[in-house]
């Protein structure tokens, strides 16, 4: 069994029985999405749920329930100011290959829903959830690999596709297409982008990412990054530090910014990987590379271009040791190393995993704060909670409760307050806004018990206008919008 060189964590065999430390072979220099995550199917794996404890009483927090007086939110923005949602449309479940059916990412404009799979990228009417039409390859016998990080302000998006067999050592994910969603979904273009050469042989990958910087489309190669411009000209090409040397050196992550962008790259060094993290300027200067400091088995990854960070999560079986998040500089340095120990213990940042290995996390971010759960989801007497850090400053900022055996799960943020689904899906759910500064904690919804029985551990939260909705990561679960009643 093979490891993608991003991920230095042990393979546990369906949630049971020991871990199995393995790395990939430094003579084959592709990550296999397939081979990665054969083993980890069971819902514990996929869970985006709080699983750590540990001890009260860490300075500044506070664990007293907190309601505002008046009863209304702490200047909740819409879409949460309806007192109910209930679940408007469900889709049926995902099924066929188990591996392809993952989840690539998703889209929303104001009257549509596109959700982006291994298997193909279908357009769901967002009043309905009726399917409105599927996005074609560019050829017969093409298959999604990458979806941009949302659309664009003009409402462009970009896929990448490869052709033939997903599953052969050939699979390149090289064609990129442009989606204009305000024009019918109709392709702009279609062109071809491709690694440098390693030891004189073709360098392949079969998935990639992409995303908006400045005013160019940024493609992830295997070593390369490709600034492509809304006219299909190229822009600029990032090699990264392995090209010049014939070195094995990986890029196995990219997240973009405004002006800049994040790479996360991976070293072989036999049996052992090290990583960094370049940061280039929108126009493909690289500004820096830093080499990453982990803890033993820990592993590190992007979490978003914007503001720009990264998470440091210890080895999986360690229940002590706290995840850090790293605050990067415009200039591309770590400026800050914030520890995410809350009241309840560890912060657990959860898991959902993606096509070809990407990863999201139940962490919530903004301009200025880290929002993150920690607790035992099992426990009948501690509840579960909720917290908050500066960016600025690292500081913990609060600790407040959610509730017991429930798994909070974040749904959005703004300025003024976090927004943080409670429950299960076998019953009503409150939906809490805790202020961003002070941590008050108001319930302002009431998310109705669904007809049927969603496994919100493995369904990724986004928000429309006027709701929310639920997208399975893989196969089971489809997707769900939940809404006012209209009656």
């Amino acid at each position: 069994m093979t490891r993608h060189p991003h991920d230095a964590r042990p393979i546990r065999l369906h949630g049971r029985g020991p871990a199995i430390p393995s790395a990939p072979a430094a003579s084959t220099p592709r990550r296999r999405g397939r081979r990665l995550l054969a083993t980890g199917l069971g819902a514990a794996v996929l869970a985006a749920v709080m699983t750590g404890c540990g001890p009260a009483g860490t300075p500044g927090s506070d664990n007293k329930p907190s309601t505002s007086p008046s009863g209304k939110s702490p200047s909740p923005k819409q879409p949460f100011a309806t007192p109910i949602l209930q679940q408007a449309w469900t889709t049926p479940p995902v099924t066929g290959d188990i591996m392809r059916a993952k989840l690539i990412g998703t889209w929303t404009t104001d009257t549509a829903l596109y959700i982006g799979r291994g298997t193909g990228v279908t357009v769901l009417d967002q009043a309905t959830g009726k399917q409105l039409g599927t996005i074609e390859p560019p050829e017969p016998g093409m298959s999604p690999c990458g979806m941009s990080e949302g659309l664009n302000k003009d409402g462009l998006g970009a896929l990448a596709w490869l052709k033939g067999d997903p599953e052969s050592t050939k699979a390149n994910c090289d064609h990129i297409t442009l989606i204009d969603t305000r024009d019918g979904n109709k392709a702009r273009w279609t062109t071809t982008v491709a690694a440098v050469p390693l030891w004189g042989k073709p360098l392949t990958d079969d998935s990639t990412q992409l995303g908006f910087t400045g005013d160019v489309l940024a493609v992830r190669t295997a070593n390369t990054v490709v600034g492509l411009r809304l006219d299909k000209s190229v822009a600029w090409t990032w090699k990264n530090p392995g090209t010049p040397t014939d070195t094995y050196v990986r890029n196995v992550g990219l997240a973009a910014g405004p002006d800049r962008l994040a790479v996360r790259l991976g070293t072989s060094h036999g049996a052992d990987w090290t990583y960094d993290i370049a940061v280039l300027d929108a126009g493909g200067r690289q500004l820096a590379v830093t080499p990453m400091s982990l803890p033993e088995g820990g592993s590190v990854e992007l979490l978003s271009g914007s503001p720009m960070t990264a998470l440091v999560r210890p080895d999986p079986f360690d229940n002590v040791t706290p995840p850090e998040l790293l605050v990067l500089s415009k200039e591309g340095a770590v400026a800050r190393r914030i520890k995410l120990a809350t009241a309840a213990g560890p912060a657990e940042p959860g898991r959902f995993s993606l096509l070809g290995g990407a990863e999201k996390f139940n962490i919530q971010l903004t301009d200025t704060a880290v929002f993150v759960t920690a607790g035992d989801t099992m426990s009948e007497a501690a509840p579960t909670q909720v917290a908050a850090f500066d960016l600025a400053t690292g500081a913990h900022r609060w600790t407040r409760p959610v509730g017991t055996i429930i798994r909070p799960r974040f749904a959005g943020a703004d300025q003024d307050a976090v927004y943080v689904l409670g429950g299960k899906s076998i019953a009503d759910m409150p939906l809490y806004a805790y202020n961003a500064q002070s941590g008050e904690r108001t319930q302002i919804s009431t998310v109705k018990q669904p007809d049927n029985l969603l496994m919100l551990e493995s369904m990724i939260i986004g928000r429309v206008p006027d709701g929310l909705t639920l997208v399975g990561e893989g196969s089971g679960p489809g997707a769900s919008l939940f809404r006012a009643p209209t009656s």
